[in-house]
């Protein structure tokens, strides 16, 4: 090889490299998988009296920004937790700041918190209601349970901006019991972690079924 072609291989390599970097450093900070696959068991209300996982809402939302429920190596609950507690990093990006209105009227309320009913609320005619910290909560709801759907997010948050990994899990698994306590009896049953996978699969695969035969009706 001459010298004027392993300078050009080196020049070649070089530039690679920085693209990598370059790239590497632009990533925003994300929930490590495991914290974001955890939070993102959690259960929400799309206002409509449907009840689901957050990880079916950060596929809708991840894909419907992204193209792919997945973006740069991160997993799809780590881009949803990503806006929700490292928004600052997020809003920053194409995907976000040339996104349409629709999408960053989205993505503006996820950050919000405004979009995430997470929390149930059995009223007085039986009905369970899910209310977001945002929310105008009920009267008769008591101050203890004010307090904590008004603080819980924000103190996770701080657990999160400080990598306190495990005080994280424990805030969202009693976050869980909150939600399974108060839930009401048609709370659906959380299936265990390494199932996940496959339930989404199976609900993704019923809702392409259900698309699909009301394309025939019509």
């Amino acid at each position: 090889m001459t010298d004027s072609k392993r300078i050009i291989v080196y020049i070649g390599v070089m530039l690679v490299m920085l693209r990598f970097s370059l790239f590497t450093l632009a990533l925003p900070r994300a929930l490590p998988q495991p914290q974001a696959a955890h939070f993102c068991r959690l259960l929400t209300s799309d206002g409509q009296g449907a009840v689901y996982p957050l990880s079916l809402y950060a596929r809708h939302l991840t894909t419907m920004l992204c193209g792919a429920p997945s973006y740069g190596g991160y997993t799809a609950e780590q881009v949803f937790t990503g806006i929700v507690f490292f928004y600052s990093d997020w809003e920053q990006l194409p995907l976000i700041a040339l996104s349409d209105h629709e999408r960053r009227t989205l993505v503006d309320e996820l950050h919000s918190g405004a979009t995430l009913r997470l929390f149930p609320h059995k009223t007085s005619d039986g009905t369970v209601e899910w209310y977001a910290p945002t929310d105008r909560l009920p009267l008769e709801l008591d101050a203890e349970h004010r307090r904590y759907i008004a603080e819980v997010l924000t103190r996770l948050s701080a657990e999160v901006q400080a990598g306190e990994w495990p005080t994280v899990d424990a805030y969202i698994d009693r976050m869980l019991e909150y939600q399974c306590r108060y839930g009401g009896t048609a709370l659906p049953p959380l299936p265990p972690r390494h199932l996940i996978p496959i339930v989404l699969q199976s609900l993704a695969a019923v809702v392409l079924v259900v698309i699909l035969l009301r394309r025939r009706k019509t």
